[in-house]
């Protein structure tokens, strides 16, 4: 009975002095420190800054004949514009504001959950953007010595090989211009803010669990979906030659929903749904409403950033023209499927789901009237979804990402889809800057195979996405979660002013995050 006495009084003891660690050593806080100093070391050992952006990498037979041309050419008094990167900075500041000011305030919904929805929004932001732009450069390095490899014997010859599709032929002459393992990563403005798909990517995701899990847990998640993100579009886009180059479509909306639900299943734990504080308030629901504001008048740099820079101007068109039909459409639709009187949250959502339908790849090939369609179609297909699918999935679905980014990007996918069997695989239709089509498409010129990549791409980024997401549940599900009660309030995890009232049983004295 001493022993047992002994040994009950040993782990009375233990319990306490864990307890009292804990207060002193926060997880949070040891697992951000850690992160951040990784990422300083690794941008300093293994990239530089890459000039103003502009210069690009040239075979060497290519090179001597462009420093032959700058050694003739007389000096101009001062550098052109371009030389220092500055047509980057527009769409750098229209990036900025499309994640930090409009994703982050569509968050605020929640009537208690402001101060993490946004603050945790910007800490995942910053995270996700460090850590994604490095992963989008290191990442390709290694595929670049395997094409270095593959093609070691043919060289660097100018022309396509008929022997070869054009796929293998674009790969080839990627071998003669990419960068090698033994190179540092160079970074310019441009690689930040590609950077950002993946932040917008992992925002979405963030939207099917909010409300739901932890500070820690929000960092685990952001890591491994970023490292997710990276893998999926370097599979999708680089290895199979998916395209993907008009807001990323395939690789952050709909991997993105996917993953999110993938997680959120896991990490939800029981009846979220019936929590009072998982609902908005007037005041809450006004500064979500200005973040899709901020969001519409910033997709079109969205979606046309990482296009061709000869489509650039046309994919802005027809984003813009299919986000005005969609948010016209959007009180249509909204009227009519609910005749009790339409909700701000679905009008505001289904001018979003307009955007990411406007990012298919085929509005590079389609007319804006034609656009304006998609836009209405992804306004229908959000609020249907509101109405009758997110009732039976708010448990697993906080915001409504399905409704939001999955079904309109799935619709985007199907016009894609329609238009490579009509109109790049067949000439059943007459399409739109087809004279680019052999530098948009990597397979142009085979039969089928630029459909059966897009169909590939869009099946490989919901299969990755909701694998991915629920790996990523089970790794979060094992730091813990918040309890019902403290689920969707600030009073948990923050310091909040007297004025904050919350609703439910538990108390936070102290915080956890």
């Amino acid at each position: 009975s001493q022993v047992v006495c002994f040994l009950l009084r040993g782990r009375a003891l233990g319990i306490k002095m864990i307890g009292r660690l804990s207060k002193l050593v926060n997880p949070f806080m040891m697992v951000l420190a850690a992160a951040q100093i990784s990422l300083i070391i690794a941008y300093s050992v293994l990239s530089y800054h890459d000039g103003y952006g502009n210069q690009q990498k040239l075979d060497e037979a290519r090179q001597a004949e462009q420093d032959l041309e700058n050694s003739l050419r007389e000096p101009t008094p001062a550098p052109q514009e371009y030389e220092y990167g500055q047509p980057d900075l527009s769409y750098m500041f229209d990036m900025n504001m499309y994640t930090y000011l409009g994703m982050c305030l569509t968050m605020t919904y929640l009537r208690k959950y402001a101060y993490t929805s946004l603050g945790m929004s910007f800490l995942m932001g910053c995270l996700a953007q460090e850590y994604c732009c490095l992963l989008l450069q290191w990442i390709p390095l290694a595929y670049c010595a395997q094409l270095q490899s593959q093609f070691k014997d043919v060289g660097c010859p100018y022309g396509n090989n008929p022997a070869l599709s054009q796929f293998e032929n674009n790969q080839r002459s990627l071998s003669c211009t990419c960068d090698s393992w033994s190179d540092k990563i160079g970074l310019s403005i441009s690689d930040f803010i590609k950077g950002q798909y993946g932040v917008v990517a992992v925002m979405i995701s963030f939207g099917a669990t909010l409300g739901k899990v932890s500070p820690l847990q929000i960092l685990i998640i952001t890591a491994l979906n970023v490292t997710a993100y990276v893998g999926n579009k370097f599979l999708c886009v680089d290895y199979r030659g998916g395209v993907d180059n008009t807001g990323s479509l395939y690789t952050t909306h709909i991997f993105g929903a996917s993953f999110g639900l993938g997680v959120s299943l896991l990490v939800s734990g029981k009846r979220p749904s019936e929590n009072p504080d998982n609902r908005p308030r007037y005041q809450s629901n006004n500064y979500a409403v200005l973040g899709s504001l901020f969001m519409f008048v910033t997709y079109p740099s969205f979606n046309c950033y990482w296009a061709p820079a000869a489509l650039r101007v046309y994919i802005a068109t027809n984003t813009i023209m299919a986000e005005l039909s969609g948010g016209m459409f959007s009180y249509i639709w909204a009227n009519f499927f609910y005749p009790e009187g339409p909700s701000i949250m679905h009008l505001q959502d289904g001018v979003l789901a307009a955007g990411v339908a406007a990012s298919t790849p085929a509005c590079m090939f389609l007319p804006p009237v034609f656009m304006m369609v998609v836009g209405a179609g992804g306004s229908l297909l959000a609020t249907l979804s509101f109405r009758f699918i997110q009732p039976s999935i708010e448990d697993q679905d906080s915001q409504g990402i399905t409704s939001l980014h999955l079904l309109p990007g799935l619709w985007g996918a199907l016009v894609m889809e329609l238009v490579c069997i009509f109109g790049i695989d067949n000439t059943y239709w007459s399409l739109e800057n087809m004279g680019l089509a052999s530098q948009i498409m990597p397979h142009y010129g085979e039969q089928w195979a630029s459909t059966e990549t897009q169909a590939l791409v869009t099946a490989f980024s919901l299969f990755v996405g909701g694998l991915a997401g629920a790996f990523t549940g089970i790794i979060a599900k094992l730091v813990g979660r918040s309890d019902l009660a403290g689920s969707f309030s600030d009073h948990v995890f923050w310091i909040v002013p007297g004025d904050f009232m919350h609703i439910g049983d538990m108390s936070a004295l102290n915080k956890i995050m």
